[in-house]
């Protein structure tokens, strides 16, 4: 039988980004936490507790196994959860201007430690740039598909001038681009993900900014 031993608060983004808390009695054991069996809990939610030093701590689930789930012992009275440090980072002066300017929203949520909603903007901004370039009722990885793996791409994102190099290059922004919506935005977007660390996190900003300026080439180019 557990022993709750302090009390945490969770929290959900709802459909409007807003967090709602709620508190739960909790036994905290480093990254483990534990709460009453029956706790609506899950993974992505966001819990906050006190240090021992009384410093608020926040820390996201990235795993949750209820009593009734494969996995859980059968005398288990208690939701036995896997928590990460929910940080808040700092991005540097040198590393913010190099990104694209349209990454400045997303880089604000990576400052308040919000990186699934850091990553999903960042990539939500870039399809919502291809849309805007060439209109079709399409998203996602199949909008990604059907601009760059058309014959000729309907946008024209190459450096090289012309030949085989040209021809590579074509073909591997096209995995670029629909591997971002389908192996980064999409996994982010349903929660299925694991969350970032703010390094990680970064580095998908660069990803996504690095297609932007691909972007920012092929609108120049169209007449």
């Amino acid at each position: 039988m557990i022993f709750f031993t302090t009390y945490v608060t969770i929290f959900r983004r709802n459909d409007e980004r807003t967090e709602r808390g709620r508190g739960t009695p909790a036994r905290v054991e480093g990254s483990t936490i534990r709460l009453p069996a029956g706790t609506d809990v899950q993974v992505g939610d966001l819990l906050e507790h006190r240090s021992p030093a009384d410093e608020p701590q926040r820390m996201v689930v990235i795993d949750a196994v209820h009593p009734h789930m494969l996995g859980a012992s059968k005398d288990d009275d208690h939701i036995e959860l896997t928590c990460a440090p929910l940080e808040r980072v700092q991005v540097s002066r040198a590393m913010a201007p190099a990104l694209h300017p349209a990454m400045s929203g997303a880089v604000s949520l990576l400052e308040g430690g919000r990186m699934v909603e850091a990553i999903c903007e960042a990539l939500r901004l870039v399809e919502e740039r291809v849309e805007s370039l060439v209109p079709s009722e399409d998203s996602g990885h199949v909008l990604m598909e059907s601009v760059f793996g058309s014959t000729p791409p309907k946008l024209n994102i190459t450096t090289a001038t012309g030949g085989q190099a040209a021809a590579d290059e074509r073909e591997g922004f096209r995995h670029l681009f629909v591997g971002a919506m389908l192996g980064l935005r999409r996994p982010h977007a349903a929660g299925a993900a694991v969350p970032a660390g703010s390094d990680e996190a970064l580095e998908y900003l660069a990803v996504a900014s690095m297609l932007m300026r691909r972007l920012d080439r092929a609108a120049s180019r169209l007449g």
